[in-house]
């Protein structure tokens, strides 16, 4: 198991902040250098990170990233996505997805359900993308959804038993976020044991029900340091540890430098 965090390319290169980024994205780690961040990462056990990539991306900033991530002797485990919410994402921009991966030597590339939409019922889609799986060398793990209206094709993307049957139908991997499942009602620890042979990376955080998650959804409640919301953390975590899970565990939480390394520290302290 290689322990890795969610970060925006913008948290790690905090000179490339756009207004999208400065509404959406606090600079969770300050005026703090690289060097000091990763440095306190690597003590707390955290090997890498998923970069989650913007809308517009530049062979500059793929350059730089790369250029932090050797300097400061880390690896980049995943590229997710850029966050997009009313188009589906072409098989163009995938290809790129994987041309990114690959310069930054990843070994999966994060895709949302609700950006895939129907094309995940066409064979020529499906078809595609194990080409490119093959050819690059690199795993496509779709990441199921949370539950909200107008959800993708009466619950594909967020109900775990039709999202894990649809992948196995598909030979897609998955990407596993507990704080979805948590939101959609759904239980981790059976998710886990149902579709652990096609898990290739989990996004760990914690979740407390409320009842503003369901209307104008605020983070506080979602993507919590683990811990402090209600899903049995400790329990899922020793699922893994026991079952040997040889995948990427991503931590994508709301918070500092502080609750990462606390975080971090649950899971490497985890029995």
């Amino acid at each position: 198991m290689k322990t890795s965090v969610l970060l925006f390319l913008t948290d790690i290169l905090p000179e490339k902040r756009r207004l999208f980024n400065k509404i959406v994205k606090n600079k969770i780690f300050g005026s703090l250098p690289n060097e000091k961040v990763f440095t306190e990462m690597k003590k707390s056990g955290i090997e890498g990170i998923e970069v989650l990539l913007p809308k517009l991306i530049t062979a500059d900033d793929i350059h730089d990233l790369k250029e932090v991530m050797e300097a400061n002797k880390m690896q980049v485990f995943s590229v997710h996505q850029a966050l997009r919410f009313l188009t589906q994402t072409k098989l163009a921009e995938i290809k790129k997805l994987f041309d990114i991966a690959q310069l930054l030597s990843a070994e999966v590339i994060v895709l949302h359900m609700n950006s895939a939409g129907k094309q995940v019922l066409d064979p020529k889609y499906i078809a595609e993308i194990h080409k490119l799986e093959k050819n690059y060398g690199i795993k496509v793990g779709y990441e199921n959804m949370e539950k909200h209206a107008g959800s993708l094709m009466s619950g594909i993307g967020w109900d775990g038993k039709k999202f894990g049957d649809l992948m196995k139908k598909n030979g897609f991997k998955i990407t596993m976020d507990v704080c979805h499942i948590g939101q959609s009602g759904g239980d981790i620890l059976n998710f886990l044991k149902l579709n652990m042979a096609r898990i290739v990376n989990i996004h760990l955080s914690d979740y407390k029900s409320h009842y503003l998650n369901n209307s104008i959804r605020p983070m506080r409640f979602k993507h919590m340091p683990l811990g402090k919301g209600e899903l049995p953390i400790n329990e899922f975590l020793k699922i893994l540890k026991n079952e040997n899970y040889p995948g990427i565990l991503t931590l994508e939480i709301e918070t500092d430098l502080k609750g990462l390394l606390e975080s971090a520290e649950i899971i490497k302290n985890a029995t």
